[in-house]
């Protein structure tokens, strides 16, 4: 049984123009400074993340801990 290709699909020339932007989104991240916006975000998200990842899971073995029978 034949089928007709999807256009498009029997090209084999790369994808150029989302090279460049990636190129380009690479290079500005590289000459970007932090501003301080930014770096109070990123600040702000770290404690967070530790606080889910390192404290809650203690926490919660604390609380248990208390509400058991024993």
């Amino acid at each position: 049984m034949a089928t007709t290709p999807i256009s498009g699909s029997d090209s084999t020339t790369p994808a150029t123009n989302d090279e460049a932007q990636f190129n380009a989104a690479v290079d500005n991240a590289q000459n970007g400074g932090m501003t301080p916006e930014l770096e109070e975000m990123m600040v702000s998200g770290a404690i967070s993340i530790g606080g889910q990842m390192i404290i809650m899971p203690r926490a919660n073995d604390i609380l248990n801990e208390a509400m058991s029978d024993e």
